[in-house]
């Protein structure tokens, strides 16, 4: 396999942050017109009549939660910040980051999420599960290895989740996220990802 030069690597980060600023921007710029064309905002209807701790004022969340890698094995971070378009599409930028001894992975993505709202009654309804993907970037630092022990490449992952609704603003799950490395990052092709426990607020 060509070995990627530092330079080249740094090189290829720089180019693979400007497409995900790029592909960020374009995101939130569609959501932002959507959001004018329907003047969507979240209320009680919207959101299943749960009104526990009154519904969000914006269609904006944060997400944060913890677990690990496969290969590489790494203690896992992921932050999510999705606009939601409505009950059932949201899109915004997550990114992962692995933490090892000596090694680290930082990826990352620009996601679109479609949640199953509604698909159960009764208390069974506060479940909500969720389908995502997303494209971006990946940064593998491997110290372990002996020659060049980084390097960046594309991503592109897909996921499968499982939310509980505590309230309308606060929300646990977990999730598990498959990414893919199609041009090969530091010989790695492939690495799974379980966000064990996961908090979400909506704002």
């Amino acid at each position: 396999m060509l070995r990627v030069t530092r330079s080249a690597s740094d090189l290829l980060l720089a180019l693979s942050l400007v497409l995900a600023s790029s592909l960020l921007g374009a995101s939130l710029a569609v959501a932002q017109d959507w959001g004018e064309d329907d003047d969507w905002q979240p209320n009680e209807n919207q959101l299943g009549g749960r009104t526990t701790a009154g519904p969000p004022t914006t269609p904006w969340s944060l997400r944060a939660g913890v677990g690990f890698t496969v290969d590489p094995d790494n203690f896992l971070l992921n932050v999510e910040v999705p606009y939601r378009f409505d009950q059932y599409v949201a899109a915004g930028p997550m990114i992962q980051v692995g933490l090892g001894d000596d090694r680290y992975l930082i990826a990352p993505t620009a996601n679109l999420t479609i949640t199953g709202a509604n698909l159960f009654e009764g208390e069974m309804a506060r479940f909500e599960p969720n389908l995502f993907a997303g494209i971006g970037f990946a940064v593998i630092d491997n110290k372990e290895r002996g020659g060049a022990n980084r390097d960046a490449g594309f991503l592109v992952n897909a996921g499968v989740g499982l939310d509980y609704l505590l309230s309308d603003r606060l929300t646990i799950g977990s999730r598990m996220i498959f990414n893919f490395l199609p041009g090969g990052t530091l010989d790695e092709t492939f690495f799974y990802s379980w966000e064990v426990a996961g908090v979400r607020l909506n704002f």
